[in-house]
């Protein structure tokens, strides 16, 4: 978990290979950070996947651009 500068709760994988299994997973976190959201009352929160540990900031600062997270 990582608490960004404008208040975002990014849960974050960093993950070589991705696995059918792997897959299931992020949707399933997905879905959670969907519902967390919606109820409201954790603040607000934010599902990232990162493959390549070296792009990581670049990575964030796009998704907080985005207003992603």
């Amino acid at each position: 978990l990582v608490r960004l500068a404008n208040d975002v709760t990014l849960v974050l994988e960093i993950k070589g290979q991705e696995t059918e299994q792997d897959r299931a997973k992020h949707q399933a976190a997905k879905r959670w950070v969907e519902a967390v959201n919606n109820w409201g009352q954790l603040g607000r929160w934010a599902f990232h996947v990162c493959k390549d540990p070296q792009t990581l900031g670049r990575e964030i600062a796009l998704l907080v651009k985005s207003g992603a997270a």
